[in-house]
């Protein structure tokens, strides 16, 4: 090496050096200006994922503590004391509790309703009822429920509005096998 490479390296390495240190005062200067706001930050930060752990905290003891009031009423449909603390601790499930308890009058949600109304109609034998079911676009059992109505016009000797009922049911539905059954024992009526 030659003497002019060695002082060409030393004068990299001073300016290397002298970089770090002008960065570092630079880095210094701009913490103290902004210390204040740094420490406002940072305390910010760690505040905002105390509240999110403590709010996830209650809402996990929340489902908890409704889940094991649905599993008392499931267990006795009459425990009002589980009725009223799901009522307080998850709206929706306390509807659902509600429909397993066969109170369809105060059910307020969007397709639990309706299979409530349907469950009224076909419990009191309404026809008008399940017919009005039927042609709700929330009803998502339509073609059991219009099986249901020709079971009981049939039951009621109503054959044609049965027979008019059945032919409602499209081919690709689950229940057409049971209104095939039907017809063919309408066929004879």
């Amino acid at each position: 090496m030659s003497v002019k490479e060695n002082v060409d390296y030393i004068k990299e390495e001073l300016s290397t050096q002298e970089s770090f240190i002008e960065n570092f005062f630079k880095l210094e200067k701009f913490y103290k200006k902004y210390k204040k706001a740094i420490f406002a930050f940072v305390g910010i930060v760690v505040v905002a994922i105390l509240v999110n752990s403590i709010l996830n905290y209650m809402s996990e003891q929340t489902k908890q503590e409704a889940n094991m009031a649905f599993n008392k009423i499931i267990e006795d449909p009459n425990d009002l004391e589980a009725l009223n603390k799901l009522k307080e601790k998850n709206k929706k499930l306390y509807n659902v509790a509600l429909y397993i308890k066969g109170d369809y009058n105060n059910i307020d949600i969007k397709y639990l309703d309706v299979l409530a109304q349907y469950a009224n109609a076909v419990n009191n034998n309404k026809i008008e009822d399940i017919s009005k079911t039927i042609q709700n676009q929330n009803f998502i059992q339509k073609d059991f429920a219009i099986l249901n109505r020709a079971i009981l016009e049939t039951k009621n000797k109503k054959y044609e509005e049965a027979k008019k009922s059945l032919k409602m049911i499209e081919v690709t539905s689950p229940v057409y096998n049971l209104a095939k059954v039907l017809e063919h024992h309408l066929v004879t009526k």
